[in-house]
């Protein structure tokens, strides 16, 4: 199987915070050793770059404003909300013990700068362990009921990879069975990607490089927002408006206008195509079309205070679950900190998340109820919901190309009129849907101002 996991101003001035320049620092921040930042040269390179304002203070932001500060571009830094980290957020008041509201999988352990910052940082690390139990139909599936499945889950991977391998971008849903199980359907598609079969691009599907998966202690928001914890952030402004039909950029924000000579936009694609970000003169059709092209799927957690001992599972088990009235995928007592994710997820998981917290919540103790038994499931039962697409400045969990618009990706990566560049998850051509894909297209916008 492909996955195994479950899977973010009143003035022009600068920065209220100074900006950090010496580049081994911001090389150790980025997870890029004493050396320093290997595609700069001895000194810096910012002469040609000008000011460059950065949108967004997710992952990404966060490393263009890294790398930038390490070229020695004067930059800014704006964020709409009152925090760094975007998607990513560890909140602890509701449990009373970290529990991760969006990005909880440290994907692509090999090469994610976060790794190698949290083992500086002292944050333990480990890789998540390969235990599933399947739960379909009001029974839990073992022996060779477990086994058909995981074949069903083969079969359909490999007609995926089939299509590929003949440059087929085409809906996932033609080419499954029309008899496939739904707990099949829901591992392939929306626990990895967001969205159901019929919204995935096949060859958006094989665009995710394979890794090694790794959990935090403490929270994976909690690292984003150490690891970040140095970059200069002007909380609370919000862009309007990008006018960009002078020789440089004019930012219109709730708190005034800002001046510069480019900038880095990596606000989730969610919010660009509602049109919270007006362009002026409009994007070009190629850009424009991308943004519309690359929706944030649904993926959502609901969060319940329970741990192993109540499944008799060990910790961080992956449970599939198709009942009827729905698939989830849940991650059984996170860490060993005593707290369920109950993940929903597609056109399903966007349904329910519609409806509203109750709704979810509902839901959950449904599912629980034939996990368990309802004699477990009491009416104090602690648990909440973290629905994504009601958030202002998310609108969604992550990327997923439609059908036959693979190369949205691409499209959204290049710059407009060399100075407007877009970068986030949604623009990474191998690592889309991760953490360790937005670093990495935010450093790919700021080296390619740096000159």
């Amino acid at each position: 199987m492909k996955k195994h996991r479950q899977k973010t101003y009143s003035s022009p001035a600068y920065s209220r915070r100074t900006l950090l320049s010496a580049s081994g620092r911001l090389a150790l921040a980025l997870g890029l050793g004493a050396g320093g930042l290997p595609w700069l040269s001895g000194r810096s390179r910012a002469a040609s770059a000008g000011h460059v304002t950065i949108i967004g203070a997710g992952v990404a932001g966060l490393a263009a404003s890294m790398q930038l500060g390490a070229a020695g571009v004067p930059h800014r830094v704006i964020e709409a909300s009152s925090r760094i980290g975007g998607r990513a957020f560890t909140e602890t008041e509701t449990f009373g013990v970290p529990c991760d509201v969006g990005a909880h999988w440290l994907h692509n352990a090999e090469t994610n700068p976060l790794v190698s910052f949290a083992e500086r940082a002292r944050v333990r690390t480990y890789e998540a362990p390969e235990e599933w139990a399947l739960f379909a139909e009001g029974q839990w599936l073992e022996g060779e009921d477990e086994e058909d499945l995981w074949d069903e889950v083969e079969d359909m991977e490999r007609a995926i990879e089939r299509a590929v391998d003949r440059d087929r971008d085409v809906a996932v849903s033609g080419l499954v069975d029309r008899d496939a199980s739904a707990l099949a359907r829901f591992l392939v598609g929306p626990y990895e990607h967001a969205a159901s079969l019929s919204r995935l691009s096949t060859m958006d599907w094989d665009a995710q490089s394979e890794g090694t998966d790794f959990y935090c202690e403490g929270g994976l928001g909690a690292l984003v927002a150490q690891w970040g914890s140095s970059v200069p952030v002007d909380f609370g402004v919000i862009a309007r408006k990008v006018d960009w039909s002078g020789a440089g950029v004019r930012i219109e924000t709730n708190q005034g206008v800002i001046e510069s000579d480019a900038v880095i936009v990596t606000v989730p694609t969610a919010v660009l195509a509602r049109g919270d970000i007006e362009f002026s003169p409009k994007l070009p059709h190629a850009s424009e079309r991308a943004i519309h092209d690359l929706p944030l799927g649904s993926y959502n957690h609901i969060v319940v205070d329970l741990d192993h001992t109540d499944f008799e599972l060990p910790v961080d088990t992956m449970l599939g679950y198709a009942g009827s009235q729905g698939t989830a995928g849940l991650l059984v007592d996170a860490g060993g900190a005593g707290l369920t994710y109950l993940d929903v997820a597609g056109d399903f998981g966007a349904e329910l998340t519609a409806q509203g917290e109750a709704a979810m919540l509902d839901y959950a103790r449904m599912v629980l109820t034939d996990l368990l038994g309802a004699d477990e499931i009491t009416p104090d039962l602690l648990m909440k919901a973290y629905p994504w697409e009601a958030m202002p400045f998310a609108g969604g969990a992550y990327t997923a190309a439609r059908p036959g618009r693979a190369g949205a990706r691409a499209d959204l990566r290049r710059s407009v009129g060399e100075r407007i560049f877009f970068a986030g998850e949604a623009t990474s051509l191998s690592k889309p849907a991760t953490l360790d894909g937005a670093i990495a297209e935010g450093i790919r916008a700021a080296r390619a101002l740096a000159g």
